[in-house]
């Protein structure tokens, strides 16, 4: 369609020619004159149309290439394995998947929209100059090729400079991410000056690497620029020369139409080198960006993988099973356990122990580096991830709970869900009470991670949206560790009544005593390894690792 609108665009200068060459020999009448005005009305009318068509349908192109690749982005970042999430920082994420994007957003809205369009410009109008005089065309287009040269060496330079640009931007992303959500602390401990000149460091890191960027840029588009000048001066020089000297070669028409002309060919010439810095600012970040969308994806379902077998029964068994996340320092080793279905069984151990570790094997969140983990007798590396993790339920020491309403955060587990499933689960994890008491009841903003509620509240509706999913397999890690005392009690009580109903097989990491004194059976990790197995009073009288440990906790809570 350029190739239709531009040429139409461009025709009128070619009319200033036609009629002025007329007018000087006396042939011009007003018929004449008046079909001339009328052809170069409409030859631009319809170029205007047809390009506004063309410019319309590339930037609905474009949006839904960036709309694609923004959604594409952010799907990987979903199915990324914790472990990648644990090693990226969440604020650089943040930064890639938008402002990155938005830079990429530029360069095929804006840069090569506007490249297109001038690269057809360019070729027209020099094809439409060399027609009039080839000898006075040919002159005058050597300086912009001068130009082209000077543009290629600054896309050269600034393509090393754009690229640090972009990865300081991404710096300041996470360093304010980070200290947002320790905003607190930091208020607490009164580092709002360390922090702002923190901050200020890296800003002034981003700055100084846009300010070469742009020292740079106003070295050489000056030279561009004067070199698209000297095409002008060589037009009128060169074509003025021929006249005087009564050439054939070229008319006063030609010459004035070269006068509209020359800004079409110059135009170019200014907008290519303008969209090329912004090509390279676009390829900075296009390289960011595909850099994530090309990282390998560690947990994924294997070829031969299969559902769970229903019904789900929520066995697990350890077949000599070993982790770790660095090869040097063994989180488990050698673990052989086997857990029954519909088992209530505590997992207790010294920090760094493995226990959280053991937890986040069973739904995959990573693989194990040796021997088996089995759920049913099924590797779970066998079976297929959705399979697997929707009989899970897991509340950690600190869930997350999302920027919406209370009702919102506990279907996200089951979207689904009637209003009788949704207010048995709030029972169940003793939270509907406190649901109840809330201004909007259900439908209450909670704000970002739930800071609107205290943290007894939000471990209890975190209880109540695993409880809402039915799971078979319901993962606890420390989900009472962080609690008021109310709140502990609540949750203890919550997590008794569904071992007694025989509900499902229920995981417990925890240190609270009362927990362990009641859990029919507790496995005790020491430094990796399944250290003894047995009721909390058998361990007590034979495993002295967790007689001592038992007594440390009960003197932490004492304390508190």
């Amino acid at each position: 369609m350029l190739l239709v609108a531009v040429p139409l665009m461009n025709f009128h200068p070619l009319v200033w020619g036609i009629v002025a060459d007329k007018l000087i020999s006396g042939s011009l009448t007003s018929s004449s004159l008046a079909f001339w005005l009328a052809v170069m009305l409409f030859t631009y009318l319809v170029g205007v149309v047809v390009k506004a068509i063309h410019t319309y349908l590339l930037e609905k192109a474009g949006q839904a290439f960036v709309r694609d690749i923004r959604v594409d982005l952010f799907a990987k970042f979903e199915h990324q394995s914790l472990a990648y999430h644990h090693e990226t920082h969440s604020g650089e994420l943040v930064t890639r998947i938008i402002s990155d994007v938005d830079a990429m957003e530029q360069s095929v809205l804006q840069g090569l929209t506007s490249l297109l369009g001038e690269l057809v410009t360019f070729v027209v109008v020099a094809g439409m100059v060399l027609w009039i005089s080839p000898l006075v065309g040919s002159v005058s287009i050597l300086p912009l090729a001068v130009s082209f040269i000077f543009i290629r060496m600054y896309n050269r330079r600034v393509k090393s400079i754009y690229s640090g640009v972009r990865s300081r931007l991404g710096k300041i992303g996470s360093f304010v991410q980070d200290r947002l959500t320790g905003v607190q602390e930091t208020q607490a401990y009164g580092q709002q000056g360390a922090e702002e000149r923190a901050f200020a460091k890296k800003a002034n890191a981003f700055y100084e690497a846009s300010i070469k960027a742009s020292k740079l840029r106003q070295i050489y588009f000056p030279i561009v620029s004067v070199f698209g000048f000297i095409n002008n001066i060589i037009m009128l020089g060169v074509g003025a020369w021929l006249i005087m000297n009564q050439s054939t070669a070229f008319t006063i028409g030609g010459l004035l139409a070269y006068r509209g002309f020359w800004w079409r060919l110059q135009s170019p010439i200014r907008t290519i080198a303008q969209t090329s810095d912004i090509l390279q600012r676009a390829r900075a970040s296009a390289a960011r960006v595909f850099e994530l969308m090309q990282a390998p994806v560690a947990i994924i379902d294997t070829p031969n993988a299969q559902l769970l077998p229903k019904p789900v029964r929520g066995s697990v068994k350890l077949e000599n099973l070993s982790f770790h996340y660095v090869p040097q320092k063994p989180i488990l080793t050698d673990v052989n356990l086997t857990i029954h279905s519909g088992e209530f069984v505590a997992i207790a151990g010294s920090s760094g122990s493995g226990k959280t570790t053991l937890l986040n094997l069973i739904p995959r969140y990573f693989d194990v580096t040796g021997g088996q983990l089995l759920v049913d007798n099924i590797d779970v590396r066998n079976v297929q991830l959705g399979s697997l993790r929707e009989t899970i339920g897991l509340v950690r020491q600190e869930s997350y709970l999302f920027d919406g309403t209370v009702r919102e955060n506990l279907l996200y587990a089951k979207p689904d869900a009637s209003e009788t499933e949704l207010l048995a689960a709030a029972q169940g994890a003793n939270a509907s009470g406190f649901i109840d008491g809330l201004p909007k009841g259900y439908n209450t903003h909670v704000g970002q991670n739930g800071v609107k509620l205290s943290g007894g509240q939000r471990q209890r509706l975190s209880l109540a949206r695993a409880l809402l999913s039915k799971p078979t397999l319901l993962l606890l890690d420390e989900p009472t560790a962080s609690v008021e005392p109310e709140s502990e009690s609540l949750i203890r009580d919550s997590i008794l009544t569904r071992t007694r109903a025989g509900e499902g097989t229920t995981i417990l990491v925890t240190h609270r005593i009362d927990l362990l004194s009641q859990s029919p059976r507790i496995l005790f990790f020491d430094e990796g390894q399944l250290a003894d197995d047995g009721s909390h009073d058998r361990l007590v009288t034979r495993c002295s690792a967790y007689k001592d440990a038992y007594q440390q906790w009960e003197r932490e809570e004492t304390v508190h």
